[in-house]
């Protein structure tokens, strides 16, 4: 396997808690899918995992060599939790075909966050 794409984001955490401040959960709706939602509403402060999640929309676009935007659209990048609680990276739509015609058969992803901070790191990964 050869890595095709990388990318990385860091989040402040208070950026997340104002744009939801100021525009409600119209923000949250555009940025994040149902799932995504109630992993991070099931926790005591929600705005880490927010940010964490954000960071990592961020690094996958990165990774894919073309950020958001570009049609690329927040919720085509999804990040879900294994049983194990490692973060896994979910592609639909535009984002899904861009990582195909890289060769971009899998995506690595790791997360971390404190109070104040989140970052993401996106590796992607062909076998072409």
């Amino acid at each position: 396997m050869k890595i095709v794409g990388i990318g990385i984001d860091l989040v402040d955490t208070a950026r997340i808690r104002g744009a939801v401040e100021k525009l409600g959960p119209a923000f949250l709706q555009r940025i994040f899918t149902a799932g995504e939602l109630a992993h991070c509403s099931a926790s005591r402060d929600p705005f880490p995992h927010y940010a964490a999640r954000f960071a990592a929309k961020e690094a996958v676009g990165k990774a894919l060599g073309t950020g958001i935007g570009s049609g690329i659209s927040w919720q085509e990048i999804e990040v879900v939790s294994r049983p194990s609680g490692q973060p896994e990276v979910r592609l639909h739509g535009t984002a899904a075909r861009i990582a195909e015609s890289l060769g971009a058969d899998s995506i690595l992803l790791s997360l971390t966050h404190t109070d104040s901070a989140a970052a993401a790191s996106a590796f992607a990964f062909g076998s072409r």
